[in-house]
């Protein structure tokens, strides 16, 4: 059974039960007040008599007239149909003789038959309101999966962007290395090894411990350090411990930490590479501050594709939860991200 038919036949108890409590709550309450009195069958016949009218206006509304008719486009048909049912249903009233009636019966008699078509009319209008309601409850709520399952998909894409990218720039690292100390590049595969094991693995998470995301970050800045001359200066400042409650999304820093040494670092002129974290209360701080060294207008600070990856991840993970924000002042490129919780 499909879930849209479990939902289908959970409305239609309800509303059968509804309509049941009313036609039953009067004999119920006159019950209770004197059980040896014959009046409840009285008003149970009473409500039976004044509800099965309502009741079958109401269900042919909901069921037919407001999904087949109305929401098919086709207003004036669905007017001239739920005025016949009102007028089928009070026929009874049409076809009484009102002159045999006494004079001071008649204008009670039309009153009455107004008083009924003018209920009878609000029970078919609320039919439709609540009809009306539930379809654009449910058009919400598949327009909301529908992006949910987007979001999902663009996510997913943006990390198999990411994944790549960073192992090409983590390759290339080993490779220069290669050159400079083979001892030193043997152990960067195997701390390579490790970084990728927690890069293609552990970020199929939606979100990990934020203590697992700076141990990575700086194992990863660990291994970049290697390929730097000593003209380079690195100054990291994470905390060294998280609750493991305080979580992030995975890869959300790192394309920082690589524009960093890709466009801050120089073999002959003195560069410097700032990185922090500040975890507070209800929000964590990120910084990247790097020597700004001078690129082609296609190849500056901030332009490549790990940047923009990681803007629109946190445009999709934390839509209106953090700040962004870039500039460059006194020959240094900073970036600072603030995610609050």
């Amino acid at each position: 059974m499909s879930q849209r038919l479990k939902q289908n036949i959970v409305l239609l108890i309800i509303q059968l039960a509804v309509w049941i409590i009313m036609m039953l709550a009067p004999s119920c309450v006159s019950y209770l007040i004197n059980p040896s009195s014959q009046r409840h069958w009285i008003f149970l016949w009473q409500s039976m008599q004044i509800l099965s009218p309502m009741f079958v206006i109401y269900m042919i509304s909901f069921y037919v007239l407001v999904p087949y008719i109305f929401f098919k486009g086709h207003r004036f048909l669905y007017c001239v149909a739920t005025l016949a049912l009102l007028l089928l249903v009070d026929y009874r009233f049409f076809f009484n003789d009102v002159s045999m009636l006494p004079k001071s019966w008649q204008d009670g008699f039309y009153s009455l038959i107004g008083s009924s078509l003018f209920i009878h009319l609000i029970v078919a209008f609320a039919a439709f309101a609540l009809r009306s309601y539930l379809r654009t409850l449910s058009v919400q709520h598949k327009l909301e999966e529908e992006q949910r399952k987007s979001t999902e998909a663009e996510l997913n894409w943006l990390k198999n962007q990411l994944n790549p990218h960073f192992l090409f720039n983590s390759l290339n690292n080993i490779s220069s290395l290669t050159q400079i100390d083979p001892d030193q590049a043997q152990d960067a595969i195997a701390q390579l090894s490790d970084l990728l094991r927690y890069a293609l693995y552990e970020s199929n998470k939606p979100r990990v411990p934020l203590m697992s995301e700076l141990e990575f970050m700086q194992n990863y800045i660990s291994m970049m350090k290697l390929r730097c001359s000593a003209l380079t200066t690195v100054n990291v400042d994470f905390p060294t411990t998280c609750p493991a409650t305080i979580t992030v999304a995975p890869l959300i820093f790192i394309s920082f930490i690589e524009n960093a040494f890709k466009h801050g670092v120089s073999n002959t002129t003195a560069t410097e590479i700032n990185i922090s974290l500040i975890q507070g209360t209800g929000n964590m701080v990120f910084e990247c501050r790097n020597t700004n060294l001078p690129k082609s207008m296609a190849d500056q600070s901030g332009s490549g594709i790990g940047l923009e990856n990681t803007h629109r991840r946190l445009e999709l993970l934390y839509p209106g939860k953090y700040e962004w924000q870039q500039q460059i002042v006194d020959n240094e490129f900073r970036i600072r991200i603030t995610i609050n919780a």
